[in-house]
């Protein structure tokens, strides 16, 4: 049995590269195993981890290729988490555009619209189907049409906050062109 007041902190920034999803991984499956966490949990732990490193390395990249050819700017994501006997609580910071809630909005039906019954229709089903919800800068917002990724982060985590990062306010509530980034926070409480 794991002594209940023990603490794991990890925190490290990387080029963007996939290699090092397997080694942040590796470094996690053996913090999760030292605080004593079942199979079951190390798993789903392990997947909501994997998925939002591999979106921070593939937002980044994607930045990355829209810059201008001669630019030196060098582009990591940072990574940090924390293991204790009750909980995981993970940080992943990316330099990509941002996860575009303006855009996700604009699926909510429009009043004014000729096909107004037909938006409610399709709102309805996605929302139906999805039952998902996000907190961006503490306001509760509910996601329409989210990948996969999110949907399996959300799946095994307790909380789910991501700002975005921008280059005039710091903090941003919307996808804009001074956006250079995300910070994804996620938490869960020990399940099993």
């Amino acid at each position: 049995m794991a002594e209940q007041h023990k603490e794991i902190h990890f925190l490290d920034s990387f080029k963007v590269d996939t290699r090092i999803i397997r080694e942040v991984i590796d470094n996690l499956m053996i913090d999760l195993n030292r605080c004593d966490y079942v199979k079951e949990e190390i798993d789903e732990i392990i997947l909501a981890m994997d998925e939002a490193i591999t979106n921070a390395i593939q937002e980044t990249l994607f930045s990355k290729k829209e810059c201008e050819p001669e630019s030196k700017q060098t582009h990591e994501i940072t990574i940090r988490y924390r293991v204790t006997y009750e909980e995981f609580d993970a940080t992943v910071i990316d330099h990509g555009k941002g996860l575009d809630i303006d855009k996700m909005l604009k699926n909510t039906p429009n009043k004014e619209s000729a096909d107004y019954k037909q938006q409610l229709f399709d709102y309805a089903k996605k929302s139906e189907s999805s039952k998902l919800k996000i907190r961006l800068n503490g306001k509760e917002i509910s996601l329409n049409g989210i990948g996969a990724g999110l949907r399996i982060i959300l799946s095994f985590m307790d909380k789910l906050n991501i700002d975005l990062i921008d280059k005039k306010s710091v903090l941003s509530t919307n996808v804009c062109s001074s956006t250079e980034g995300s910070i994804l926070n996620m938490q869960r409480k020990r399940r099993y």
